[in-house]
């Protein structure tokens, strides 16, 4: 098993699938920080993919190749955990592109207590949604996450700065590769301090990933529906497709979903197992 050092379109073409998690898409194509094994560097059928943004697995490609198939148990041991031991994590956690992986994954690791959850997949279908009116919520400032706000939290013009800049260089890496390629709002106080973001945390191809965090005094007063339509708005001005994952748990994300016209896509399992820190 390789770990590939370029990750491109070219790679995606062989890899990502129609229902692929747009997350570990995203990784695949280079858009978004992560790490790709593969089978054969050259004509790759296979791999495991992991999100630097999400902190886990996906297992994509081809589940029926055998000689990669029996590398897996070794690369978790060898390389995977004390990768994330490295980041002082203690768990590995995965989902799978197609259900076919199952088996194959349980079996190989199957000594380990595997534990699951459910995620469910919202998308944007703006011939359904028509037009999306946005709500302004007193006293709060909706502000477009560009690169005239960037330069303001860099000259110090804005409060808690670190809030919206460690979640883009989570999910993208960089600053200038988020500016490229991403959109995103956020809320601001009257004492101009960021509160609350909805942001581009992926993309691939046309379909770009939505992330939302609010500060937790901030939270409740309806700033996520605000500025998810908000970011709806842009997306579907420039042709996007939305994508919104959020645990089966989490109702209040699945609402802000449904109230920004979304509509429920499908559901699937995270898998995952603990292991000893250093």
């Amino acid at each position: 098993m390789i770990l590939i050092d370029e990750r491109n379109e070219w790679l995606a073409s062989k890899l990502v699938r129609i229902d692929s998690d747009m997350m570990f898409a995203g990784v695949v194509a280079g858009n978004n920080p992560g790490k790709v094994w593969v089978d054969n560097q050259s004509a790759p059928s296979s791999a495991i993919v992991w999100s630097s943004g999400l902190g886990g697995f996906s297992f994509m490609g081809s589940a029926s190749n055998s000689s990669f198939n029996g590398s897996i148990a070794m690369l978790i041991d060898n390389e995977i955990i004390p990768f994330l031991k490295s980041k002082d994590m203690n768990h590995f956690e995965f989902s799978v592109d197609s259900d076919d992986w199952c088996p194959i994954i349980y079996q190989l690791i199957g000594k380990r207590r595997i534990e699951e959850s459910f995620q469910y997949v919202y998308k944007s279908s703006f011939e359904l949604n028509g037009s999306l009116c946005t709500d302004h919520v007193e006293p709060f400032r909706m502000v477009e996450i560009d690169e005239a706000l960037l330069l303001d939290l860099n000259n110090g013009e804005m409060k808690n700065a670190d809030f919206l800049t460690n979640y883009i260089q989570q999910y993208w890496g960089t600053l200038p590769n988020y500016l490229g390629k991403g959109y995103g709002y956020a809320a601001v106080t009257e004492e101009q301090e960021i509160v609350s973001i909805a942001v581009s945390s992926a993309m691939f191809n046309a379909t770009h990933v939505i992330g939302v965090e609010t500060l937790e005094d901030y939270q409740r007063r309806g700033l996520s529906n605000s500025l998810v339509k908000l970011l709806l708005k842009k997306f579907k001005e420039n042709n996007i497709t939305a994508w919104w994952d959020c645990m089966e748990s989490n109702i209040a994300s699945q609402k802000t979903a449904e109230k920004a016209g979304l509509l429920k896509a499908y559901r699937y399992k995270i898998n995952w197992f603990n292991f000893d820190p250093i």
